[in-house]
């Protein structure tokens, strides 16, 4: 029977939720695993016990992973044209002077807000660094985990805020209160709003005023009226009376997860979720949802491989079946010596035919097998700097690092000292990060401290994999 798998990931814990049927759908297996301390591999070693001892398996499941709202970019941009298509293409257009990342260093996903009669549409989009969407995609690859769809807590708390009874048609909000965390979501039927994660021990309705704040791109179309709050154990009922307080006319309704959500015959809470609070509000309105997450933060070249892998099966499972086929009808034919020679020949052809389709398939094997390496063989900017610094003498200041498409890094600087340039130079020379190191000028320039050597560097950027 087809399931639902859901699993959040934070620096501290990994959630798993799991849904099973059809028309009606219970709660099969819920659990907590704590990961704190843990680096990547102990995380992927954990969660790959964890999936051995509760016998999960994945081949009738849609997996999602969620990740905090905490580590994604939240921007509201608008846009002259209804067509998604297009949207997307300005967006990459665009959003290199909203985020402090260049287009290529992030994946993005964003969702219509709304779309006015002049043609324009106010959108919500999402922003992730690649390097940390790999990483929790590596953690769960390695631990042998299929995921589907990378998506928000937020996204997860919009869809339980859909499956409530009777919602009203303005603005609500739905609130996740955790063990150590909150989290503030307002949405609509059909989209959600804006989101914020509150740390325990935070003023808590100081963060729900600065959520409703009214003004700039995150302007709300109406006030809101009724919110929900959400947990695995009774802990609601002070802060409903706290936010009653602040808003006279705000209507609050509780959800007590371990009451409201339909358990499978046999099936228990687990303790750090029936005693300790440890809630599952996000990971369930993913898992009881009818529908896509519709942010989907899956690296494209994930994306890519994968799509490439299923063509590759499909052709290779066709060309199973011609083999078949074909020999098929050289037995048929293969009656007496003269059809015997003629069935020789065919498969012999054929071998011949069928060798050739293997190379070929092993060579793109191998593309997406070095699809699958970027992830230890790319570029990391944070790395790069990194290394320029250790590199970089104190008597030199840079005022430009550019690179080009081709991997060429172009250093540009200042230096009071023309030995400090040199030895800059031999440092680049001597590093296994770079090579055709070339100094390409050294120009005096009068500037308000005196008179210093202006300088520029170019030399081309090693891989990782051509640095092993």
């Amino acid at each position: 029977m087809q399931s639902n798998v859901v699993f959040s990931i934070s620096e501290g814990m990994i959630k798993f939720l799991q849904v099973t049927g059809a028309q009606k759908k219970v709660v099969t297996g819920a659990d907590a695993i704590n990961i704190s301390g843990q680096n990547d591999l102990d995380i992927s070693l954990t969660l790959s016990d964890f999936i051995k001892n509760a016998k999960l398996t994945f081949t009738e499941s849609r997996v999602t992973i969620l990740i905090p709202r905490s580590r994604v970019i939240l921007r509201y941009m608008a846009f002259p044209s209804h067509d998604e298509k297009e949207i997307r293409s300005m967006i990459d257009l665009q959003l290199g002077s909203h985020i402090p990342y260049a287009r290529e260093e992030v994946e993005i996903d964003f969702q219509v807000l709304s779309k006015t009669e002049d043609g324009y549409a106010k959108v919500a989009i999402v922003i992730i660094p690649q390097s940390i969407a790999m990483r929790y995609w590596k953690i769960f690859s390695d631990a042998k985990v299929p995921i589907n769809t990378m998506t928000i807590s937020s996204v997860g708390l919009w869809l339980l805020y859909q499956q409530q009874p009777d919602l009203s048609e303005g603005v609500g909000g739905i609130v996740d209160l955790d063990t150590d965390h909150s989290e503030i979501c307002l949405c609509c039927k059909t989209y959600w709003l804006k989101s914020r994660e509150i740390p325990m021990g935070s003023e808590f309705i100081k963060q729900w005023e600065l959520t409703l704040d009214n003004t700039g791109q995150e302007k709300l179309p109406a006030p809101v009226k009724q919110v929900y709050l959400v947990s695995s154990v009774e802990r609601s009922s002070l802060l409903g009376t706290e936010m009653a307080k602040a808003q006279g006319d705000l209507k609050i309704k509780d959800i007590l997860l371990t009451q409201a959500l339909p358990l499978a015959r046999g099936a228990l809470w687990p303790e750090v979720i029936m005693k300790n609070g440890v809630s599952i509000a996000a990971l369930a309105g993913v898992a009881f949802s009818t529908q896509t997450p519709p942010i989907d933060l899956l690296p494209q070249a994930v994306k890519q491989a994968s799509q490439r892998s299923v063509h590759q099966r499909q052709m290779i499972i066709l060309g199973v079946w011609i083999m078949a086929a074909l020999i098929s009808l050289s037995m048929v034919l293969g009656v007496g010596f003269f059809k015997k020679n003629i069935r020789l020949a065919r498969l012999k052809q054929e071998y011949h035919e069928a060798k050739l389709e293997a190379s070929v398939v092993e060579r793109q094997w191998q593309k997406i097998a070095d699809i699958e390496g970027m992830f230890k063989g790319r570029l990391i900017f944070s790395d790069l700097a990194r290394e320029i610094g250790r590199l970089q003498p104190a008597g030199i200041a840079l005022v430009s690092i550019t690179i080009s498409d081709s991997d060429t890094l172009s250093l540009q600087g200042t230096s009071i000292n023309p030995g400090d340039i040199n030895q800059f130079q031999k440092a680049l020379v001597d590093s296994v990060r770079f090579s055709n190191v070339n100094l390409d000028y050294v120009n005096k320039r009068l500037t308000q401290q005196g008179e210093v050597d202006y300088f520029k560097i170019t030399c081309t950027i090693r891989s990782v994999s051509r640095e092993k």
